[in-house]
């Protein structure tokens, strides 16, 4: 059996790269995650809606890791393509062997709704991840309620469609 800390770190590094394929090999199939606009509980839910996440990261700084066991904690700052910047998050993470079996996330939300206030005609906000996206591509779309939401990726759309009171909540 490897290290925890070993194993979260070979996880953040594919998670932020972009390598889905890599990140999902850490992760259990039963994936619970957690975080301040989404819950998953698989880890191809998680992958699916995240999916996007690599594109817009320049860089990652782990601040701080404590390892307890089978349990992982992160500080790290995740520093985001234009205009959002550094981001600070706190990760938590728990292990059954070799797998991550859980992940709590927690980030101030607030530099991604402040750049969302005033989306042009041609785009629309993300109503899960806050991620401006141009209507004319987007991944999904959900009539709901009279309102079009678009959506980055399916992932996204899934949360949505599974319980969209949360996201119309933070959004409205």
């Amino acid at each position: 059996m490897r290290p925890a800390q070993d194993i979260v770190e070979q996880y953040l590094h594919a998670f932020y790269t972009g390598n889905s394929a890599t990140a999902r090999r850490y992760l259990a199939n039963g994936l619970a995650f957690s975080g301040p606009n989404a819950s998953f509980a698989s880890a191809e839910a998680f992958l699916r809606a995240s999916a996007h996440v690599g594109s817009s990261v320049r860089t990652v700084n782990i601040q701080k890791l404590f390892v307890d066991g089978s349990d992982v904690a992160v500080f790290l700052e995740l520093v985001l393509r234009e205009p959002h910047g550094a981001i600070p998050i706190a990760d938590w993470y728990h292990l059954d062997g070799d797998h991550i079996t859980s992940i709590r996330t927690i980030l101030d939300t607030a530099p991604f709704v402040a750049a969302s206030r005033a989306p042009d005609a041609d785009t629309a906000i993300d109503p899960v991840c806050h991620m401006t996206v141009d209507k004319a591509s987007a991944a999904a779309t959900r009539d709901h309620a009279g309102t079009v939401y678009y959506f980055c990726n399916t992932g996204c759309a899934d949360a949505f469609d599974r319980e969209p009171a949360p996201y119309l909540a933070i959004s409205g």
